[in-house]
């Protein structure tokens, strides 16, 4: 990657967009004010790390500037009147010059969670253990119930996974909507929840919870070696007992393996955006020609032309080589979904990705697991591109989604654009089940933990698992090496 290219290529965008800005007449439309181009191309390559957030904040704060000048020029030049402008056009005028300013203020100084680059994990042990276990408990006379799914140590703290009609609230930050359907209607009640383990030591809990998902973590953290906690959730009654030192494990162990195999960040990031854009149509409805062509439509003004400004940012900046089959594979895929105007230069490919062409099959889907089942497989991944990703269970979910519940360390928030991935950097985590479907998924939710750089993930698998599916293969792309998972799935 050339990070003199990628900076200069920024600059020319900006001195491009300015000199068009500075030639509007005062009526146009407030669209025309601003495009997304360089901000699409910015934010592109600060994901792959080609410039920092610092240097794309800068040159995009300069060209904020600019158009507020642009605007304040015309409202000093030409005064209200019959000959000047009118009300709803100076009115217009001045609502625009102020979001320019403070655009050009918060790119000036911006407070980024993509600008601390990620810092690549400490290679310590870590402790994973399926779990499994629903706990029974009471508020206010009332029985419930809170599934733990899986148990997770690191030298940074100690939590569970959990998931349950009982659990109300929304994680940190979230890639997506809940869907349609009942909301819970209470918090369970935390604050009296206590556990002592098999060496007498004593916590308590902190709650992070979304929508149907938790994490619990454990204060202070516990010693590693640990075999059982016993968890009390309603007082004065009997605790349940939590096995950490399970000697019958649930299932086979996860086989893992790991593929040596050259992928440049560019090719990573246009994964990125077609996962983005099939989980976006899957739920096309491929039966009615009227929703369809509605769908379409407005999947076409998501995708917009951001796919070809973000391939010249890429091909600009040397991450993305001029070779690449990639670009053609991301036209010929919005081609297959009737998306126009991508502004991809590149020839269609026929021949896209078998997991791409999979999710553009049609299916028939076999009945769903039933909402609330789970499987407790688990996995600790070897390390990919500085992260460390641990996989802690699934679970189906309302109103339908099968949801992977994972940990991550060695990675940095993102700030939001059309295609983020909320953290980096994380690879699109292609599924493969044990029917030959393949599945992508999309941030669902995610929460950092305190000051200890873990972050926890759900990723909704898109579309949702089939009712029976034995297995799935967990297949992660990173620049040097491919990491797949086959991790079996036991419903319950």
């Amino acid at each position: 990657m050339n990070r003199e290219r990628a900076e200069a290529h920024l600059r020319l965008l900006a001195e491009a967009e300015r000199r068009r800005v500075t030639a509007l007449p005062a009526d146009s439309a407030p669209s025309q004010w601003h495009s997304p181009g360089l901000a699409l191309a910015a934010q592109a390559l600060c994901a792959v790390g080609a410039v920092g957030a610092g240097v794309a904040g800068q040159i995009q704060a300069g060209l904020a500037l600019a158009v507020a000048g642009r605007l304040r020029s015309l409202l000093d030049a030409t005064g209200p009147g019959p000959d000047g402008l009118s009300p709803v056009v100076r009115e217009r005028l001045e609502l625009l010059m102020q979001d320019q300013l403070a655009r050009a203020a918060a790119e000036a100084s911006p407070v980024s969670r993509s600008s601390a680059g990620h810092t690549a994990s400490r290679r310590a042990s870590w402790r994973v253990v399926p779990v499994g276990q629903v706990i029974q408990f009471r508020n206010d006379g009332v029985p419930g119930e809170l599934l733990l799914l899986a148990y997770v140590q690191t030298p940074r703290g100690a939590w569970f996974t959990a998931a349950g009609p009982g659990l109300a609230g929304r994680p940190g930050m979230s890639g997506s909507e809940p869907g349609p359907g009942p909301r819970p209607q209470r918090l369970l009640p935390f604050r009296q929840f206590t556990a002592a383990d098999d060496h007498g030591a004593s916590y308590r809990f902190r709650l992070s919870v979304g929508f149907g998902v938790g994490v619990v973590e454990l204060r202070p953290d516990p010693a590693h070696e640990i075999r059982w906690l016993d968890l009390t959730m309603t007082p004065d009654e009997p605790p349940a007992r939590i096995d950490l030192d399970p000697q019958d494990p649930p299932g086979p162990p996860p086989e893992v393996t790991v593929t040596r195999a050259a992928h440049s960040p560019g090719e990573l990031l246009l994964d990125v955006i077609a996962a983005r854009i099939l989980t976006s149509a899957a739920g096309f409805p491929p039966d009615n020609p009227g929703q369809l062509a509605a769908a379409q439509a407005e999947l076409r003004a998501f995708v917009g032309g951001g796919p070809g400004a973000i391939v010249a940012a890429l091909h600009a900046a040397g991450a993305l080589l001029p070779d690449s089959p990639s670009p053609g594979q991301l036209a010929g895929l919005c081609a297959r979904l009737g998306i126009s105007g991508h502004g991809i230069t590149a020839p269609p490919a026929g021949d896209l990705p078998e997991p791409w062409q999979s999710m553009l099959t049609r299916h028939h889907p076999s009945p769903a697991p039933v909402p609330g089942s789970w499987a407790a497989p688990v996995a600790e991944l070897p390390e990919l591109d500085g992260a460390r990703l641990a996989i802690l269970g699934v679970h189906h979910g309302e109103p339908g989604g099968t949801i992977v519940h994972m940990l991550a360390t060695g990675v940095a928030q993102e700030d939001d654009w059309a295609y983020s991935r909320v953290v980096r950097p994380l690879p699109v985590l292609w599924i493969r089940d044990s029917s030959g479907r393949w599945h992508t998924t999309r941030t669902n939710g995610v929460e950092p933990s305190r000051d200890t750089g873990v972050v926890m993930l759900w990723l909704e698998i898109v579309p949702a698992l089939d009712r029976g599916i034995a297995w799935i293969d967990v297949v992660a792309a990173g620049r040097s090496a491919e990491i797949r998972a086959r991790l079996p799935l036991r419903w319950k």
